[in-house]
């Protein structure tokens, strides 16, 4: 197995995480692991909302993103990203998303592999509870998950 046939399958997952999260909202996710997420942000006339889009070059796997049309406000644009790793993901794997979600500053971010994590990196969260190492703006941590190809 390689990332890229993880690519689809968690594109469809996040569309559905975001359709659930905003049921009203116009939502786009796409492979953006051979583009960025500046491209994604230009092919889909988005960039208004991001004025650091130009910046963006970074090839993300997955990118999200949903528009909230408020009447009372102007639209709001949210941000997701999910880094694909098929190995059990590692301190490098973290540091590379976490730097990802630092530059795009998502609203949503996440690491996912069907291996789980190295023992060194659940050792350095759950053992030691360095929940810090998650952090990639105030109130907003990188999500670490074990990917299900079953379901």
């Amino acid at each position: 197995m390689q990332e890229r046939d993880l690519y689809r399958p968690v594109c469809d997952w996040l569309s559905a995480f975001l359709r659930q999260k905003h049921r009203s909202a116009q939502i786009w996710v796409e492979d953006t692991s051979r583009s960025s997420v500046a491209e994604f942000l230009r092919r889909h006339r988005l960039t208004a909302y991001v004025p650091w889009w130009v910046t963006l070059e970074i090839p993300v796997d997955v990118t999200g993103a949903v528009l909230i049309v408020n009447h009372r406000h102007r639209p709001t644009l949210r941000l997701a990203i999910v880094e694909v790793k098929v190995r059990p993901i590692n301190l490098r794997d973290l540091s590379q998303a976490i730097g990802y979600a630092k530059v795009v500053q998502p609203d949503y971010a996440f690491l996912v592999s069907p291996n789980g994590w190295t023992e060194n990196l659940q050792r350095l969260v759950r053992d030691y509870q360095r929940m810090d190492v998650l952090e990639y703006a105030p109130k907003r941590r990188l999500v670490i998950a074990r990917w299900d190809i079953v379901s």
